[in-house]
């Protein structure tokens, strides 16, 4: 649960959405720096605040056009109690404290009512937390954590008595100490062995900037200074006649973000045709699917995704940073279902005719991570661009693809269509293209297992998918040939192993997921650090990465500077 509850909101169609509450100040409204932004036209854009502590949670109106309602009465001010209601233009939050109902792994539908009910149960999670207070984020091949900035030195070391402890033979025994000083955090190296370093440069004392990555024998630390939300938008205006030297920016979403339409009929997101027509989905060379646009609104299918409006990050940077779609910004939409190659092709032909003045900065997500990586190394895209920034990419692979071509009913909710939805998605080539590599799998006696070379676990006609997949991530390769940040959720339940039990023929009969607080919920760390990269890590479910706060003071520095 978190720290103070959270907020539920329920949408017009019946679908839910969840905040979790880890910050004492929280601003709603229909700005896009609010933290929880409303897609609500009645909303102001600053419309009320939340103030939370030990002892509750007061919310304030913010002197909005339409008022504030808590279980239907106006209000000002209101302290508020579990379960109430709150009114904020045409949108309805339910406050609770109590824990969430745990994850239902099976669900079942017969009607079109139960599949109305479920989709009514569906959330997409979101954690608020809290950003104003400067921090180190710990990064190792173990773990990562966060460690706030709250007394004038920390000592950092191997030795037992340093306020951080890195217990790793490249660490000196005192190390290093970062130092409160007259305007920020100063890091100074205490003459250690191994050297102090940022970037390819070793340092002995450096004024600390946000999203400093400094390494120290193998761990990296990343300094975030800590920032309130007005600042995420430009403070300062460019003077009449000038123009902000910045990147074109081009936005690739991940798997299921671009729209899906035959002639007029768009199909995705269309969750009812998904579930009750899934043979819809099948890739064949001639269905006459076509990708329009990116996804504009929250998508919900219980147990297999759950992601924010890909267009809210567009809508940010046109809000907060003064882009403009078509002009210097560019989302591109492709068919998540078909071959990343043919994919990344697109992108490519896309990009040449929306012509950017500049090299571009290439944003992705999730699959399109993958999309935009093989455009940049196998079509020409390093010519064009000037930097890549992936968030939650799957460069190791996806552990639940394993789980989604396997299972069926057990992982996909399509209640009773379980098998014909299995045999949906495994016509898709871009999803052979992420299963995890061998180091997430492993038989009973704990030899590992390449899903990509071992052909025995699916089916004949599938074969030539695998194999394929095989080729292309040879192709695709693990490094970086442009300037790449990794941002990546952390501390949060993600599948981080699967074990296999075989039968005497060799075939697989069982297969068992371990789970830890290791990554976004979808994606691990160790998948979603490309080597060579910057990192940036965020305490943030896969889904909502891309409108996440920190997430975009990131992109504000990157875009700006």
């Amino acid at each position: 649960m978190a720290q103070f509850g959270k907020l539920v909101l329920s949408r017009p169609d019946g679908q839910e959405q969840e905040y979790l509450l880890g910050k004492p100040t929280i601003i709603l409204g229909r700005g896009t720096t609010s933290d929880i932004t409303l897609s609500d036209a009645r909303v102001s854009r600053t419309h009320a605040r939340l103030d939370c502590n030990d002892a509750g949670c007061t919310l304030t109106d913010l002197g909005s056009a339409n008022g504030v309602l808590v279980n239907g009465k106006r209000v000002e001010q209101a302290v508020l109690a579990p379960g109430d209601v709150i009114a904020l233009g045409d949108s309805t939050l339910r406050f609770e404290v109590e824990p969430s109902a745990p994850t239902v792994d099976l669900i079942a539908i017969d009607s079109t009512a139960e599949l109305d009910a479920t989709l009514a149960q569906a959330t997409v999670r979101m954690t608020l937390t809290d950003t104003a207070h400067p921090r180190l984020v710990v990064y190792t091949a173990a773990r990562t954590w966060e460690v706030p900035l709250k007394q004038e030195t920390l000592s950092i070391g191997r030795h037992s008595t340093s306020d951080l402890r890195l217990n790793f033979a490249s660490a000196s025994r005192h190390h290093a100490t970062i130092e409160r000083v007259r305007g920020g955090f100063r890091i100074r190296d205490l003459d250690s062995t191994n050297g102090t370093w940022l970037g390819d440069q070793r340092i002995e004392e450096r004024l600390l900037q946000d999203g400093d990555t400094v390494r120290i024998g193998d761990v990296r630390l990343v300094f975030k200074s800590g920032f309130r939300t007005e600042e995420l938008t430009l403070v300062k205006e460019p003077a009449p006649g000038q123009k902000l030297a910045r990147p074109p920016v081009v936005f690739v979403p991940g798997m299921m973000g671009s729209e899906l339409w035959r002639g007029s009929e768009r199909l995705w997101p269309n969750v009812k045709v998904m579930f009750t027509e899934p043979e819809v989905f099948r890739l064949r060379p001639d269905d006459g699917m076509e990708a329009r646009g990116i996804v504009g609104e929250v998508v919900l299918v219980p147990n297999f995704v759950k992601q924010q409006h890909y267009s809210r990050l567009g809508d940010y940077l046109e809000e907060a940073l003064g882009y403009g779609r078509g002009h210097d910004l560019f989302e591109f939409a492709y068919d998540w279902r078909q071959d990343n190659r043919l994919s990344a092709r697109r992108l490519a032909a896309a990009i040449e005719e929306w012509a950017p003045a500049r090299p571009i900065t290439l944003i992705a997500h999730s699959l399109g991570c993958i999309v935009s990586r093989y455009y940049v190394e196998r079509l020409g895209g390093k010519q064009k661009v000037g930097r890549l920034i992936l968030l939650g990419g799957p460069h190791a692979g996806y552990p639940k693809a394993i789980s989604h071509l396997l299972s069926g009913t057990e992982i996909l909710p399509f209640g009773l269509l379980g098998e014909r939805a299995r045999q949906v998605i495994a016509t898709f080539p871009s999803l052979y293209q992420i299963l995890p590599t061998a180091a997430y799998v492993a038989d009973r006696a704990g030899e590992q297992i390449d899903v990509l070379s071992d052909e025995s676990w699916v089916a004949t006609e599938q074969r030539g998918l695998l194999r394929d997949a095989r080729q292309f991530r040879r192709e695709l390769g693990t490094q970086t040939s442009v300037p790449t940040v990794s941002i990546f959720g952390y501390g949060l339940k993600t599948i981080t192993g699967i074990q296999i039990q075989r039968t005497p023929t060799g075939q697989w009969e069982k297969v068992d997921f371990a789970h830890d607080e290791v990554g976004d919920t979808d994606v691990p760390i160790a998948s979603a650090v490309l080597p060579g990269s910057e990192i940036h890590p965020v305490q943030q479910h896969h889904g909502s990465l891309y409108v996440d706060h920190d997430v975009k003071m990131r992109l504000r520095l990157e875009l700006t500077r």
